[in-house]
């Protein structure tokens, strides 16, 4: 197999920094910059030298996924996971993190290398098991989302962050597919509260599992991209099979997958989402994480969430490049992008492929957001400075040319406060044409937000 050129770069940089004497390495690249491509390379290197390589995933969808990838690579490896024999004899070994928890004191395998996939979960209680077992052993992360659930960072496991490529720099060169957003309507999550760093699910399941969102996403993926390769994350279970009941009702071939059914039954869903054979697949947590089928384009986000590594690690489900896929596609019911406040675009999470500066003390900074509207036709995300929608071809409104005056001319400034509470009182044309002079808008705006008033 032959690496790209930034996964050659990362790389060298985790070398480089495991030289400079850290122990334990977390190396940071978005979904879909090939993590596992990179971990098993480093693995394959790693054993040409005698080490031994323990590499941890906690779903066995992600064991197989490793499994395929280093024989991609030509590298022998064993597997010390439930309903698997144990081969002791074999260097690198593809670990279920609860089991090689439970049966480390047994096994007489000692590793050299622990490489964590998925590494934002390794403050947990059974990876960290796991690394106290083997203290002598080096530390290699791997993770879009170098955060817990609740923000915190993982400077109590790791001492070093490698960066990868930005989403935005692969989009770029044709690595991940240019996306476009669309925020039909936003489930309200004032008075939410939180629990573990996300909202209580049993609230979420409340406010989405109902007959109205779910029509609606139904409504709005048939307009935008009826038929395409789908993935909706849902709340809870029962929101899931709701979902996939009312896509089905509508014609849509339509499963619902969660973490009851078997391995084999899941399986079979992805792989026919993967042959056409499925429109699409509603899930709550599922597939939120190691879900690799490239030709899915479309995300429907069903689940407010309070966690931008979730929310991440959920779009970055729909990124990965396919032949005939020209971009990908994010409906937003639930405002984890962002939502229309007051008549302004308020960002929760932004973009996928807004730069943003990850901290193994957790801090993030969110940096190089494009100032956004939204579209009132076909609810598409544009930029700012856009005249018409490039979706739906909507004229958006233009700003008036306004003539300098002489100051006896200057009239009153009235604080954009005002306005937004005249917008929401406006009930007459002439109310309207009011706002749209204080806003600088032309008469036709006017006119377009009074029938959209009378006909809602």
């Amino acid at each position: 197999m032959n690496l790209r050129p930034y996964q050659q770069n990362a790389i060298d940089d985790v070398k480089l920094a495991f030289m400079n004497r850290n122990r334990r390495v977390l190396l940071v690249a978005p979904t879909g910059a090939g993590k596992t491509v990179m971990f098993s390379y480093i693995a394959k290197h790693a054993a040409l030298k005698g080490n031994r390589i323990a590499i941890l995933a906690h779903r066995e969808e992600l064991l197989d996924q490793i499994s395929r990838t280093l024989t991609q690579f030509g590298v022998d490896h064993g597997f010390i996971a439930a309903r698997r024999p144990v081969d002791a004899s074999k260097l690198v070994q593809v670990c279920g993190v609860h089991t090689l928890k439970n049966r480390a004191a047994r096994i007489a395998w000692t590793p050299d290398l622990i490489v964590c996939d998925e590494a934002h979960h390794a403050t947990a209680g059974s990876w960290a098991r796991i690394l106290e077992s083997y203290p002598d052993a080096r530390v290699l992360g791997v993770t879009a989302t170098p955060e817990r659930l609740d923000g915190t960072g993982l400077g109590n496991v790791f001492n070093a962050m490698v960066r990868g490529p930005e989403v935005a720099d692969l989009i770029a060169n044709g690595f991940l597919s240019p996306v476009k957003y669309f925020c039909p309507k936003t489930v309200n999550t004032d008075g939410m509260k939180l629990r573990m760093g996300d909202y209580r699910h049993a609230d979420v399941d409340k406010r989405v599992n109902n007959s109205r969102v779910i029509g609606e996403a139904v409504e709005w993926y048939g307009k935008l991209c009826d038929g395409a390769p789908a993935v909706a994350f849902c709340a809870s279970i029962a929101h899931s099979e709701h979902v996939a009941e009312t896509f089905r009702a509508a014609g849509y071939r339509w499963t619902s997958l969660d973490s009851t059914m078997t391995s084999d039954a899941r399986r079979a869903a992805v792989v026919g989402l993967g042959n056409g054979s499925l429109h699409g697949i509603s899930s709550c947590d599922i597939i939120s994480e190691g879900f690799d089928l490239p030709i899915v384009s479309t995300a429907i986000l069903l689940r407010p969430t309070a966690s931008l590594g979730l929310y991440l690690q959920q779009v970055g489900r729909v990124l990965r490049v396919a032949p005939g896929k020209t971009h990908a596609t994010i409906i937003d019911h639930v405002g984890n992008c962002g939502s229309i406040r007051g008549g302004e675009w308020i960002v929760k999470h932004g973009f996928a492929e807004d730069l943003r500066e990850w901290s193994l003390e957790g801090r993030i900074k969110r940096d190089g957001a494009a100032p956004v509207r939204l579209c009132e036709e076909c609810f598409a995300v544009v930029p700012i400075s856009a005249k018409d929608c490039p979706e739906c071809g909507a004229t958006l409104w233009e700003e008036l040319e306004v003539e300098e005056k002489q100051p006896e001319e200057l009239e009153e400034v009235v604080s954009p406060a005002k306005i937004r509470e005249l917008e929401r009182s406006a009930k007459t044309l002439a109310d309207w044409h009011q706002v749209a002079k204080l806003r600088k808008f032309k008469g036709g705006w006017a006119w377009h937000q009074f029938q959209k008033r009378k006909t809602a």
